[in-house]
């Protein structure tokens, strides 16, 4: 054999190896998919059939047939039908006026919209309180009421309402403006009005949206566990009546049983949705939306358009700037004295919740978005075996609730085979856990707008799998991914019911010290601390993209 005949082979298998890389990593995936995945679930799902020397199941027909269990699960379900309902309503009217009105300041309206989803919804719990509540600045501030009205359903349903009705906002918009325009000119065209048109065409073509919306809306608020522990009063939900069982009557079998009359309406609306969705995309295959769109010019609608997006705003901006008051005022409600007493007990003695929430944050992000773009690359880009499995598994967090999450968890890895109850890594999975779904998701969307010949170009030129996903298909999903990273950190910053059960005294996260506070009545720390986790979010948000396209620009020049 020739010396180039001898590098030649050496090259080869040298390749052979570099390309055994993402082959070897994806069952190591699969294998952390399933340990922290799937072993959770059958653990919690074990705890809750087999208990004591009696036949399985026992335990939880006993719960099903306690008529308390089932007031709260009927109450469960009662409250999420009314936000569905409600909360799709509102956020179609809203879309609609957003798409489709012509009305001024369009970019206020929608930030004010989103600006609930980057922090926690226990936050309109606390603002709720301090507006209405028993001391609130409108119930007993400015009518000298002291009214208990607004702990229970009707205070539940307007928390929920402010907390999760910009996601299905977020979903309508999108359906409205991917809708083709020029079937509603069509409809003007023959003589309908904005109405008619409205009612005739857009409608019945958004159905499946609104469908999903309510399917949405429902889901949020069966997991919710913040609102509920602190609104709740004589109206117990399960999520806040299986927190009660566990922390409060320590009896964990119950609580885990209960779990289960959470978990299970919970995947059917899972299920429901993603058929809904799979609809709602075959509906628009071959429509490109018309840009031809005319506004409704007509004032009375302008008008009730305004009103609408005027009096949501007003209410979010209300909850907020509430919120900013009590962390400044000494005691809201009481005492309207100006104060820094708060805030500086905040970066004090919750100086720890705050740096840990932050930390545990980022690195759960890195971490999430990270294996989101190795299984995305395993599922749009191989026909490895299992990878429809890997998919499936790894994306069932969407349908399980946190507090069944943070549950499974903390029984999962209490004790042997794997100890992580009380360390900081059982925070950090619990968080990828909930995000990587989302990374997925994105990760393949991403990949499947870059074509394939790109691959095929790099492998040709001899490059590995891995080589070609680190250099020729990162740097075009870059984006992307940095969007996952963002929206994975605030969704792990601003969760409470995943992490409820899995914090300790050596790791605090922000959201159950607000709830602990809330609990002690330090309404005015907890409004602080609140301030603190949106600025820290809002940072993220507008900080990071701009950092790093600063960066993406060095490098690029260089």
């Amino acid at each position: 054999m020739t010396h180039v005949e001898a590098n030649a082979a050496a090259a080869g298998e040298e390749g052979i190896g570099r390309n055994l890389v993402l082959p070897v990593l994806y069952p190591l995936l699969a294998l952390l998919i399933l340990v922290f995945v799937a072993y959770p679930m059958f653990v919690l799902f074990g705890r809750a059939v087999v208990e004591g020397s009696g036949p399985p199941f026992t335990l939880v027909w006993k719960v099903a047939a306690d008529p308390y269990n089932r007031k709260v699960f009927w109450n469960t379900l009662l409250l999420g039908a009314i936000v569905a309902v409600l909360g799709t309503l509102l956020a179609t009217a809203y879309a609609y006026a957003m798409t489709r009105v012509s009305i001024p300041g369009k970019k206020v309206w929608h930030f004010f919209a989103m600006l609930p989803t980057i922090s926690p919804p226990i936050l309109m719990a606390l603002g709720l309180i301090l507006l209405y509540g028993r001391r609130g600045i409108v119930t007993y501030g400015l009518f000298g009421i002291q009214t208990t009205g607004l702990y229970g359903l009707y205070g539940l349903v307007i928390a929920q309402l402010m907390s999760y009705f910009p996601f299905a906002y977020l979903l309508m918009l999108n359906l409205f403006r991917g809708l083709d325009a020029s079937m509603e000119e069509a409809a003007g065209t023959l003589g309908a009005n904005a109405w008619q048109a409205l009612r005739t065409v857009s409608l019945p073509l958004l159905l499946p949206g609104l469908a999903g919306s309510v399917l949405l809306l429902f889901g949020y608020s069966f997991a919710d566990l913040g609102n509920p522990m602190l609104l709740g009063g004589d109206f117990p939900v399960l999520s806040a009546q299986i927190y009660q069982t566990i922390i409060g009557m320590y009896d964990v079998p119950q609580g885990a049983a209960l779990a289960i009359f959470l978990l299970a309406p919970s995947v059917l609306m899972f299920v429901a949705h993603k058929r809904l969705s799979s609809r709602m995309s075959y509906a628009t295959v071959g429509a490109k939306g018309s840009s031809r769109l005319r506004l409704v010019m007509y004032l009375p609608a302008r008008i009730a358009a305004l009103v609408l997006v005027g009096i949501v705003t007003l209410a979010i901006c209300l909850q907020y700037a509430t919120i900013l008051a009590g962390a400044f005022t000494q005691l809201f409600g009481i005492n309207y004295t100006p104060t820094l007493r708060h805030v500086i007990a905040t970066f004090t003695k919750s100086r720890g919740a705050i740096l840990d929430t932050f930390a545990l944050g980022v690195i759960s992000a890195i971490v999430s978005v990270g294996l989101g773009l190795v299984i995305a690359h395993l599922v749009a880009r191989t026909r490895h075996f299992g990878r429809g499995l890997v998919d499936f598994v790894a994306n069932t967090p969407l349908a399980i609730p946190g507090t069944v999450i943070g549950l499974a968890f903390a029984l999962a890895f209490s004790g042997s085979p794997l100890l992580l109850t009380g360390t900081a890594a059982i925070i950090i999975v619990a968080f990828v856990v909930r995000a990587l779904p989302y990374g997925i998701r994105s990760g393949v969307a991403a990949l499947d707008q870059i074509h394939r010949s790109l691959d095929e170009a790099s492998m040709t030129m001899g490059a590995t799998s891995g080589q070609t996903l680190w250099r020729v298909l990162l740097p075009l999903v870059r984006p992307a991914l940095l969007a996952g990273m963002v929206f994975a950190f605030t969704r792990s910053v601003t969760t409470l019911s995943a992490v409820i059960f899995v914090v300790s005294p050596h790791w605090s996260l922000v959201t159950p010290t607000i709830l602990s506070q809330m609990d002690r009545g330090d309404v005015g720390e907890a409004a602080a601390l609140s301030v603190v986790v949106v600025l820290m979010v809002l940072a993220v948000i507008h900080g990071v993209p701009r950092l790093f396209d600063r960066d993406w620009r060095e490098v690029h020049q260089e």
